[in-house]
């Protein structure tokens, strides 16, 4: 069965208005605009009328600097072809045509758009092989019943091009560019040297691009672009390729006409280049396939005017030394390419074994036919990321979409990036290959390789509901920087899926794209629901005082805190973002009545995070009572500095507002650090208050050390002895406790506090005001250990304090 002759699928879904607007904004690009398309065009819309002058289009298309040493001028069809540097003279019988009377051979010559020859060259190979054409019936006017396209009376054309997100019209003039050398510059069939829709189908597509100066894609995206047909990239250096399986599931497809094979190699020396016979960052085009038992080989092509040929190891197979359906001979050693030299006078089409191109070219590109799906259904969406740009673990605010599918089955998704204005400098270097293959695990961006942005499609099983983190997912697919993204996966019937777009390293701006669905079987796709309807989001700032880092840190309740308040019971999730990723995050919500804490016991923990994380943590809890609770956010690092947003989601109304610093609006006194030798375990200094006030009392953990000796046991926490801090008034039977740390209790965290005393001078009456730190040592623990104490008082001049003395009361 002809597969051409498969039906391609069309989407049913209706369009949101937001849809349609994205959609007719992405009509223009360079200063053109391509509107979508609606329906053919008719006959009269090409013809000349008397004495009028033939359609001119209103720009010319833009060419680099090398193409301008070869320009000579803008032709028209009839001027142009064949190119008159290759017939010089008299050009009476010289006219284009639209119909081959041989094989077709297109090549490039200094135009520098190899993927989309070889683009060319993938579609024509098919059509010789005994398939209709995919490009015949993308050209207008066109002979209906022969269903190929024909000469524009006026000179005008339209072309039919799928790209940002439909298929969409594209109108051009019949003028070529016309060469002042033998060089020319547009694709040009060596054997039909007037033949003229691949110059004009190409023209079309570089309209779209920006012009005969754009540098090359990856033939799949162009492809995607010229025939509909489902872009994959396959890296063929990666470590898990199977090639025999790979050459099992193309094979057959291949015969069919299912599928179009191109091939791209990668970076490569000037004398890799030499010894193979390859051209480096090049598109190259699979003509034919075949095998026997023993071996399995791809007819590559070249598109290259003057190319070069594979000079490496050639196949063996008997059958491919005669191709009598290309009339051309393919030798096997160096001899035969001598003696049959005559026979085969364009060496860049060449036998190749599969093991060659696994082994030296980088990547795989196909096309696969829609028509092998009868289902689809396209969703198109705009990712604004000048707006909110966070680290790679968080999804939260990232593009999400719900799919169903009642039956299951293989699925594939395509996400198309559309194309915009294009830069400046952008022609100056090509989004192929190595800036736009599959993204490799060994690949390491550096400042002479900027990185033009990966994208990507992950699959959740959360029944369409909106996801945060980047974790636990289904299925995903392969990170790439090109404008297409390919998932195949295989759908559980009657099941719903959460599908996130995620991309990393795109520069900061305004993208729209098409997120496309081919099934077998019906199936929806519609944005992801919401499982919080309610959201309040709140920026900070670690600082070089509020970076206070994990929980076994000294300083982690210096970490920002925030008290958050609500008011009727709700689920709740609690998601803190950086912006670089590069620091691991903690976020927890405990019963702190929305105070800053200081101390923290696991009953008291309502929501944590789990373990650190780069970039993102999330805190989610299924039921909150109504309330007010305090949340702490943390690096694992201390005196990291950082910022972040903290994102609150709920079900009901919530108040989330910052908890000021410890000691913010009071007066600090730092007294001398207390030091324990080893054989101390109380000591005490006086305090005389001045005026009423309110003090708290701050100690923490400095050192611990071995006596007599320099070698610290470091500030971990677990190096300590327990201790706790007392305000006494009087000595002996006489004296009273005022206050204490933690009721009375030793605690070995690494801060200990008393908040918030009253003290009057009036006090003193009852006998002098002594704060008292003690510690609690076992047998044969003899180790010093140094603290940090700080007061803070709520009026200027409330106290003096006096020196640390042993105190055995």
């Amino acid at each position: 069965m002809d597969v051409k002759s498969l039906k391609e699928p069309i989407s049913s879904r209706t369009l949101s208005k937001k849809e349609q607007i994205i959609l007719l904004k992405a009509s223009r690009i360079n200063g053109f605009v391509f509107p979508p398309w609606k329906e053919p065009p008719v006959p009269s819309e090409f013809h000349l009328e008397y004495q009028a002058e033939p359609f001119l289009d209103v720009v010319e298309l833009k060419f680099s600097s090398h193409q301008m040493e070869h320009f000579q001028s803008w032709a028209r069809a009839k001027d142009a072809l064949p190119p008159p540097s290759w017939f010089p003279g008299d050009r009476k019988d010289l006219v284009p045509t639209m119909r081959a009377s041989r094989s077709v051979d297109l090549v490039q010559d200094a135009a520098t758009d190899c993927s989309v020859v070889a683009s060319l060259c993938a579609g024509i190979a098919r059509t010789e092989r005994g398939h209709d054409s995919v490009f015949y019936q993308t050209i207008w006017p066109h002979d209906q019943p022969s269903k190929r396209p024909t000469i524009s009376p006026n000179g005008k054309y339209v072309v039919r091009l799928n790209f940002n997100g439909c298929w969409r019209k594209v109108i051009i003039d019949d003028r070529l560019p016309l060469s002042k050398t033998n060089r020319t510059l547009h694709v040009v069939d060596r054997k039909n040297c007037g033949l003229l829709w691949p110059a004009l189908l190409e023209k079309a597509y570089l309209k779209v691009r920006g012009g005969y100066d754009f540098p090359g894609s990856n033939s799949c995206s162009d492809l995607w672009a010229l025939t509909g047909w489902i872009p994959e990239q396959i890296y063929l250096q990666e470590g898990d390729l199977v090639p025999s399986q790979l050459w099992t599931r193309l094979y057959a497809a291949f015969l069919y006409g299912d599928v179009l094979v191109t091939l791209g190699t990668g970076k490569m020396t000037h004398r890799a280049e030499r010894e193979l016979g390859l051209e480096g960052q090049h598109s190259y085009v699979i003509l034919d396939m075949k095998e026997t038992d023993e071996e399995k080989a791809l007819l590559v092509k070249n598109p290259w005017l003057d190319g070069k040929g594979w000079r490496g190891r050639r196949p063996s197979l008997d059958f491919l030394m005669e191709d009598s359906s290309l009339n051309r001979t393919y030798p096997r050693s160096k001899e035969a390419t001598k003696s049959n030299a005559k026979h085969n006078p364009y060496p860049s089409t060449f036998w190749i074994g599969l093991d060659s191109v696994v082994q030296h070219f980088e990547s795989l590109y196909l096309n696969w036919n829609t028509g092998l799906f009868s289902h689809r259904q396209d969703i198109h969406f705009s990712w604004d990321l000048l707006e909110r740009s966070t680290a790679s673990g968080s999804v939260a605010d990232h593009p999400q979409f719900s799919f169903t599918s009642d039956v299951g089955g293989v699925v594939w998704l395509v996400l198309s990036r559309h194309f915009r204005d294009t830069p400046v400098d952008a022609h100056n270097q090509s989004d192929a290959f190595n800036d736009g293959t599959v993204r490799s695990g060994r690949d390491k961006a550096t400042d002479d390789d900027p990185l033009k942005g990966y994208m990507n499609i992950y699959i959740y099983d959360r029944q369409g509901l909106r996801v945060f983190v980047k974790d636990n997912y289904f299925e995903r697919g392969q990170y790439v920087n090109t404008p297409q993204s390919l998932l195949r996966w295989q759908c559980q019937p009657n099941s719903t899926y959460t599908l996130v777009i995620d991309q990393e390293d795109l520069l900061p701006s305004l993208y729209t794209f098409t997120l496309s669905a081919f099934s077998s079987s019906t199936m929806t796709l519609e944005q992801a629901r919401k499982k919080y309807p309610l959201e309040k989001r709140i920026s900070g700032r670690w600082t070089s005082e509020t970076a206070g880092g994990n929980t076994h840190s000294t300083k982690y309740f210096d970490n920002p805190q925030y008290s958050l308040t609500i008011g009727h019971h709700t689920p709740l999730a609690i998601l803190i973002q950086t912006r670089d990723g590069r620091h691991p995050v903690h976020v927890k919500l405990v019963h702190g009545h929305g105070k800053r804490i200081h101390s923290i016991q696991s009953r008291n923990i309502l929501a944590d995070s789990g373990e650190h994380c780069n970039g993102c943590a999330l805190a989610e809890v299924h039921d909150v009572p109504p309330g007010t609770y305090t949340i702490i956010c943390s690096m694992f690092e201390a005196d990291q500095t950082e910022e972040f947003s903290l994102t609150v989601y709920s079900g009901s109304k919530c108040v989330i507002q910052p908890i000021p610093r410890d000691g913010a609006g009071m007066v600090p006194t730092r007294l001398t650090d207390a030091c324990f030798n080893s054989l101390v375990n109380k000591v005490a200094a006086p305090l005389v208050p001045r005026r009423i006030a309110a003090i708290t009392v701050i100690v923490k953990f400095i050192y611990a050390r071995t006596p007599n000796t320099t070698l610290a046991l470091g500030k971990d926490v677990k190096n300590r002895n327990p201790l706790r801090v007392l305000i006494e008034t009087g000595r002996g039977p006489q004296k009273v406790l005022l206050a204490s740390s933690d009721n009375g209790e030793f605690s070995d965290a690494g801060t200990i506090r008393i908040q918030r005393v009253d003290l009057r001078p009036e006090m003193l009456y009852d006998g002098d005001i002594w704060l008292v730190l003690e510690r609690l040592t076992s047998p044969g623990s003899a180790i010093e250990e140094g603290f940090t104490v700080e007061l803070l008082a709520d009026a200027p001049q409330a106290f003096s304090a006096g020196l640390w003395r042993i105190w055995d009361d």
